[in-house]
């Protein structure tokens, strides 16, 4: 039944990719700023005038327009985002004869960038995704003439992200926390700013526990005797993904609060619900129940989780 679940879940996915692609086949939005008449005058024509921004440009994976054939815009690479410029050159540099970045609606923005990166497989989910549905045009995070990095992004992963979720920020210098702000890992391990098989919080993968999975595959199993809210819930029952003042990034300072929580005479009907007779929760030396139950996430020996 388990793999049958996934089978369902995998073919959802495949058939929402599909109709993806052919609704986007079916649209073919005209290259920004081309109307009828004007021609292409080639980048050393923009140089003139615009001595900095080519040399920002070589710096980008755009350089690749002006240097490829695969796009059939060899020497044209500013006009293959900003539409052909005989008129705007002609017009002494008049800015509303060329598609102008800064001056365009977000909306306009988002459908030049589409043009080539509409269909790439980590922009497919982005027009379903809060960023998508938001209309976050893509030169908040992205930059063609100052990007700092091979993706065009204007600062580090981490910095753009933070930028704008300063929640997150904020739990990242918790006491514990997954080490971000330190570089050990980036905000896009887990998501993916571009959509995401979640669209709510963009993760890679599909729900919470898939996402930790990635990392802590010891977690996963399968295991002869699972616990139940690693089945039935996610990780987030348990821990802050982000970052804790608790230690192990969990929800609550004490491990026995935590347990307790679902292991007590108020949560009948649950297997194993209340602790035996002889667990004194008084004592010291029943406050940790991991302390026993070192398997807590499932184990293949113990159906306690001793082993």
């Amino acid at each position: 039944m388990r793999w049958l679940g996934v089978l369902r879940s995998s073919a959802f996915w495949i058939l929402l990719v599909a109709a993806t692609v052919s609704v986007w086949s079916k649209q073919e939005p005209s290259a920004p700023g081309q109307p009828e008449g004007r021609t292409y005058v080639g980048t050393e024509a923009c140089a003139a005038c615009h001595e900095d921004l080519p040399v920002g440009l070589q710096r980008s994976v755009h350089a690749l327009l002006e240097k490829g054939t695969r796009w059939n815009s060899e020497g044209q690479a500013c006009e293959a985002c900003h539409g052909p410029g005989s008129e705007h050159v002609e017009g002494g540099g008049d800015p509303e004869k060329i598609f102008s970045f800064p001056r365009a609606t977000r909306e306009a923005q988002n459908e030049a960038c589409s043009k080539c990166h509409g269909l790439t497989q980590a922009q497919l989910g982005r027009r379903s995704s809060l960023h998508g549905l938001s209309e976050l045009p893509c030169t908040n995070c992205h930059s063609v003439h100052a990007a700092k990095s091979f993706s065009s992004l204007k600062q580090s992963p981490t910095a753009t992200c933070l930028k704008c979720h300063d929640q997150a920020k904020a739990d990242f210098r918790r006491p514990f926390h997954h080490k971000v702000l330190e570089g050990g890992m980036t905000c896009a391990d887990c998501h993916q700013p571009h959509g995401g098989q979640d669209p709510r919080q963009h993760l890679r993968a599909g729900g919470t526990t898939n996402a930790c999975f990635r990392c802590h595959t010891d977690k996963q199993g399968p295991f002869a005797f699972e616990h139940a809210p690693l089945r039935l819930g996610d990780c987030t029952s348990c821990h802050v993904p982000h970052g804790s003042i608790n230690p192990k990034m969990l929800v609550r300072a004490r491990v026995q609060s935590l347990c307790l929580e679902c292991h007590s005479a108020s949560t009948p009907g649950i297997p194993g619900a209340q602790p035996p007779a002889f667990h004194d929760i008084r004592s010291p030396r029943f406050q940790n129940c991991t302390t026993c139950h070192v398997k807590i996430h499932g184990s293949n020996v113990s159906p306690i989780f001793f082993q």
